[in-house]
């Protein structure tokens, strides 16, 4: 759970940054160029923190990536009635 928090609060120190830019960006003088250049900065060091952190947890086994976006049949051999059922909710269209 605390994993989650920590992930969480990385995401949202990025968003800050984020935005802390942008406000700089509009305010356009001299000294907010360099704000908005130290802001870009720590999002652009924040974001790779998150990155190594999150190939860490899953290199010691804490998260799991999940193999698949699409659904994977896990059934061997099913009765006719169910591959047909099977079929009209998933057609093969491609």
């Amino acid at each position: 759970m605390w994993i989650k928090i920590v992930l969480i609060i990385l995401m949202l120190a990025i968003l800050f940054s984020l935005f802390r830019g942008l406000f700089f960006l509009g305010k356009g003088d001299e000294e907010s160029s360099k704000k908005l250049v130290k802001a870009l900065s720590w999002r652009i060091g924040l974001s790779i923190l998150l990155f190594i952190i999150v190939i860490l947890l899953h290199y010691f086994g804490v998260i799991e990536f999940r193999d698949s976006v699409l659904p994977v049949e896990t059934s061997i051999q099913g009765s006719s009635s169910e591959s047909a059922q099977h079929n009209a909710r998933y057609p093969k269209s491609w």
